[in-house]
């Protein structure tokens, strides 16, 4: 079986670390690429040796795309799929999963060669372990996006463009944003965003406080609204959800996943509270609070509330 890969984009996410990790199985790396030509052209200069662009229109969701690029693959037998966490993307890469019978997981950080087994790693329980999977077969796998993208090529891959039709009827008839919540974190100044450190939903008044005391926006993780269904939808923000860019982000019992980095990672400036020194935020923010939030948070709201009598 041979090193060739694949990496999915059909998504507007960054794609050198894809192409990275693509490109560290010394094998030929093939873009497949669902979108505008924008989007082709800027996937392009990521560091793969090839790229096929499946052209969609305004009308069309990439996801009907996936039964064909799924054939596609069928015959080209890459031996490692990778796509970032992302809507479109999943549903192509589980599409090429099934059809080639491979293995598949998310959370994956990197993955390697070695004697011809496929070995990958991925984060566990909530980005503090590390687990290592192998396979003999295909793999298909989510990564966890980085902060640091490669440097573009300094030469773009050739684009090919697929001379097929999509082979599922599927249109987009209308889009309508839902604005029954009232919320809009895309446009808030100010986001407090919290997470499962918190350790029960009696303590979201704590952080509800501090949000009014910011006139902020409360955010969540998406174990909170997944999991335990504390917070609706829209108020999640992550790689896979939803992405913002307010001036201050304050994160109150978030570990710090990639996931959900990803989706602050526009943010100015980052505060994080967090009892464990050790949490992946503290080498992401700009600044830190090691504490209990439960002493933590009544003080800083406090501290506004005074400065603004």
């Amino acid at each position: 079986m041979g090193n060739d890969s694949w990496i999915i984009i059909a998504d507007d996410i960054p794609s050198g670390s894809l192409s990275a990790i693509a490109g560290s199985l010394g094998g030929r790396v093939t873009a497949v690429v669902v979108g505008s030509r924008e989007r082709a052209e800027a996937v392009s200069v990521s560091g793969a040796d090839a790229l096929v662009w499946y052209a969609s229109d305004d009308a069309t969701p990439a996801e009907a795309w996936a039964a064909v690029i799924a054939e596609a693959a069928a015959e080209a037998k890459p031996r490692v799929v990778l796509a970032a966490n992302a809507p479109a993307a999943r549903v192509i890469t589980g599409a090429i999963a099934a059809r080639l019978g491979a293995a598949i997981t998310s959370s994956v950080m990197a993955v390697s060669l070695e004697e011809d087994r496929v070995v990958v790693k991925r984060s566990v329980a909530e980005g503090r372990a590390v687990e290592a999977l192998e396979t003999d077969g295909f793999f298909a796998g989510l990564i966890i996006e980085g902060w640091d993208e490669a440097e573009p090529s300094s030469a773009a891959a050739e684009i090919t463009a697929a001379n097929v039709e999509p082979a599922d009827n599927l249109k987009i008839v209308s889009t309508y944003v839902d604005t029954g919540s009232g919320v809009d974190l895309t446009s808030a100044d100010r986001v407090v965003g919290v997470g499962i450190g918190i350790g029960a939903k009696e303590k979201i008044a704590l952080v509800e406080e501090l949000a009014a005391s910011l006139h902020g926006e409360l955010a969540c993780s998406l174990p909170l609204c997944d999991n335990y269904r504390w917070f609706e939808h829209s108020r999640v923000v992550g790689s896979s959800t939803q992405r913002i860019s307010p001036r201050l982000y304050l994160a109150v019992g978030i570990s710090g996943q990639y996931q959900h980095m990803m989706g602050v990672g526009g943010a100015r400036t980052i505060v994080a509270i967090n009892n464990d020194p050790e949490a992946p935020i503290f080498g992401k923010c700009t600044y830190g609070i090691v504490g209990d939030l439960n002493a933590v948070v009544p003080v800083l709201t406090a501290a506004l509330l005074e400065q603004k009598s």
